[in-house]
């Protein structure tokens, strides 16, 4: 008879490796959670209430910081004024309004390159201030746009779909969401080789009579980042594939400005170019009937005083979140006045198919000059 001794378990070696198999792990987990990246959640708006009413015109936004790490916050304002994108690290901003109506506020974090949404949908309140003068002391208003205006102007049918964000909050719409910075380039009409569209604006056009005023300022326009805090995206570099992307024109306050003209109609009656956006100092044309700058030529117009008439059809087309609620857009005709030059200098940006260009290319943008 053989007897056979007895052998060692071999449970404690596979307990063994199996513990160590998921220390290794939560360690791997551990260090992937501390280099991932953090998402932000939206901040919680508090202040002011949601459709509340407020009588001052000096109001105080807040809003509660979300969990985990903020460096700065962007508050957008939105109202019968326009629109106005601020930077702040503090989650409190004093703002100064100055005309009654109903208003939208949003705010998105900021945590380096990690940044939250803006708070979808946003908060709305009504200003109702009185604006009080002690006399005997004599205010002068500093300069400013027109408020009234003889000009009329009508609508068009949007041809597609409608812009998929509240204008203001758009960076293919709004250009000071984007924001730009001045740059060396050469202060002239330049000359690029290659094809001429005869549909191309022509930026002599903005004057009465068509002129080329001068060149006073080189810019470059900052990229756009869709991907980066979807689906509002964020701003980018400076784009860098022209030496310039924004050009500022000399103007003399108060002088009428105009549509960039061309031939070519967007829809019967001569009409050239649909209003995409519109605030009280800046403007975006549309050179189809699409929502979109993706389909053919755009210009952006900055430092301009929209006149107020356009403003005030553009605002009844869009609804308090600032989306698209009647089909219809302001349309514009060649030599048709769309507002007046606030200062020396109006900024021009023209782009075709949403890429911006050089706007002073002699053979696209200045036939004869």
């Amino acid at each position: 008879m053989i007897v056979h001794s007895p052998q060692p378990s071999p449970r404690p070696i596979y307990l063994t490796a199996l513990v160590s198999g998921l220390l290794l792990a939560l360690l791997l987990a551990v260090q992937v959670e501390a280099f991932a990246p953090l998402a932000l959640d939206p901040p919680v708006l508090t202040t002011p209430a949601d459709a509340s009413t407020v009588t001052t015109p000096n109001p105080v936004f807040a809003w509660g910081d979300p969990p985990g790490t903020v460096i700065s916050y962007t508050l957008a304002i939105t109202g019968p004024g326009g629109s106005s994108v601020v930077t702040t690290t503090a989650s409190v901003y004093t703002a100064s309004l100055s005309s009654n109506g109903l208003y939208t506020w949003t705010v998105q974090a900021h945590n380096g390159p990690e940044v939250s949404g803006f708070v979808q949908p946003p908060h709305t309140f009504t200003l109702d201030a009185v604006w009080q003068v002690y006399l005997p002391m004599l205010i002068k208003a500093p300069p400013g746009c027109p408020t009234s205006s003889g000009a009329s102007f009508s609508l068009i049918p949007i041809y597609g779909a409608y812009a998929d964000h509240p204008d203001y909050l758009h960076g293919d719409l709004n250009l000071s969401l984007r924001g730009y910075s001045e740059v060396a380039a050469t202060l002239g009409l330049v000359d690029y080789s290659g094809g001429v569209d005869g549909g191309a604006p022509q930026l002599a056009g903005l004057f009465s009579p068509n002129d080329f005023p001068g060149i006073s300022a080189a810019y470059q326009v900052n990229d756009w980042n869709w991907a980066c805090n979807p689906p509002d995206g964020c701003r980018g570099a400076p784009l860098t594939d022209w030496p310039t992307t924004l050009i500022g024109l000399q103007t003399t306050p108060g002088e009428s400005i105009s549509i960039p003209e061309r031939a070519d109609e967007v829809y019967g009656g001569g009409y050239i170019a649909m209003v995409l956006y519109a605030e009280e100092r800046r403007l975006t044309l549309g050179y189809t009937r699409e929502d979109t700058v993706a389909a053919g030529y755009a210009v952006h117009l900055e430092n301009v005083c929209v006149d107020p008439n356009l403003l005030t059809l553009y605002q009844a087309q869009v609804d308090a979140s600032g989306r698209r609620s009647t089909g219809y857009l302001p349309a514009l005709k060649n030599n048709q006045t769309l507002g007046t030059a606030f200062g020396a200098e109006i900024q021009v940006a023209i782009r075709d198919r949403g890429s911006f260009m050089d706007p002073r290319s002699r053979k696209d943008w200045w036939w004869g000059y």
